[in-house]
């Protein structure tokens, strides 16, 4: 898995819904750094965070998945 690509969805996904990285980690019940380090590809999110995300953010896993 390319972390920078997930980075990219996660961002593009969460900028589409028109919310803050702050707002994101509200409702994943994570911290907004986790949110900036997921997107800028430096850490890849659990299975759990990805699932909520995904939720959240009305993808379905494997759109961040899929190369």
């Amino acid at each position: 898995m390319d972390r920078k690509k997930l980075g990219k969805k996660i961002k593009l996904a969460r900028v589409e819904k028109d919310l803050t990285q702050v707002q994101l980690a509200e409702l994943v019940q994570i911290k907004q750094k986790s949110i900036s380090s997921y997107e800028t590809g430096a850490i890849v999110p659990s299975i759990e965070t990805l699932l909520k995300m995904a939720k959240v953010l009305e993808k379905s896993v494997s759109y961040f998945l899929e190369q």
